[in-house]
């Protein structure tokens, strides 16, 4: 068997500061080696439960986070930012199964910890048919049309609802609970990994006794993004393919998962170049 592991860092325990996300702050170093340690125990957890290969992919800012030299044998790493469909690049039918780890919620939800949807920068909030979608949806819906099903999130404990709703099947661990943006809490490494082992173990029995499947909605997908600049509004206007509703605001329909994927990254790029453009125009 062969599983796919797309880990982030927000969700994660012992991250409780923007200064331990990005490389170049002060406590970054603490946060990669939290974030290699889970990877290491992720894979080691299903291979020692009958995978015989895990294919990580590190999900987080740069994408560069995780120690390569920690990895253990049959473990393969996917690093490096940009690339195609972002957190998911490389998944197809060949995986039986995908695993989210420190996954983190929705923009816009209260209280979720560092909460963001694929670019805290640019969206402020994103609706799917009309409710808040998570990075977990819009990449469980991915993976299901690839006839992969997400059999394990791990993260902010805020997240526990929403997967309930969409995907019952899968095992959730509470690696952390949301206090604010800016604050969580957390139990012991020890106690973190424990609950990762079991649940790891409990997901895979699912996977054999058939109980999971892969996640599939109605189409087509009706997209609603808020942005936080009205320049980028602007600039966006112009695309044909997206409705402007007011400065802030678009909407688009995409007969595919990933549709609603690529559409996102697009915008968040042009986004970028936006923000880079405001930097220079002084």
């Amino acid at each position: 068997m062969k599983a796919y592991v797309s880990i982030d860092i927000e969700g994660l325990p012992g991250i409780a500061s923007t200064t331990m996300v990005s490389p170049g702050y002060t406590q970054y170093s603490r946060g990669s080696r939290i974030m290699t340690m889970i990877a290491k125990e992720t894979a080691k957890a299903l291979l020692n439960n009958g995978f015989d290969k895990v294919v990580i992919a590190d999900s987080h800012g740069y994408m560069t986070n995780i120690d390569y030299l920690e990895l253990p044998k049959n473990t393969s790493l996917i690093q490096g930012f940009p690339r195609p469909y972002s957190m998911l690049t490389g998944l197809d039918n060949s995986y039986d199964s995908v695993l989210f780890i420190g996954y983190h919620t929705a923009a816009g939800t209260m209280h979720g910890f560092l909460d963001h949807t694929m670019s805290g920068k640019v969206f402020a909030e994103i609706k799917l048919n009309g409710r808040r979608a998570s990075e977990y949806l819009i990449n469980a819906l991915v993976a299901g049309e690839k006839g992969v099903p997400v059999i394990l999130v791990a993260g902010d404990s805020l997240l526990r609802d929403e997967v309930s709703k969409y995907t019952p099947w899968a095992v959730f661990i509470g690696f952390k609970q949301g206090i604010t943006r800016y604050a969580a809490i957390y139990e012991s490494i020890g106690d973190v990994l424990d609950k990762l082992r079991e649940g790891i173990a409990e997901a895979i029995n699912r996977l054999r006794k058939g109980e999971v499947k892969p996640l599939v909605l109605d189409k087509p997908y009706i997209v609603e993004i808020m942005l936080r600049d009205e320049l980028l509004g602007d600039v966006l206007e112009t695309w044909d393919i997206l409705e402007r509703i007011d400065a802030y605001r678009f909407r688009y329909e995409a007969n595919s998962a990933h549709n609603v994927l690529a559409i996102i990254e697009l915008i968040a790029f042009i986004g970028y170049g936006v923000y880079a453009l405001k930097e220079r125009l002084r």
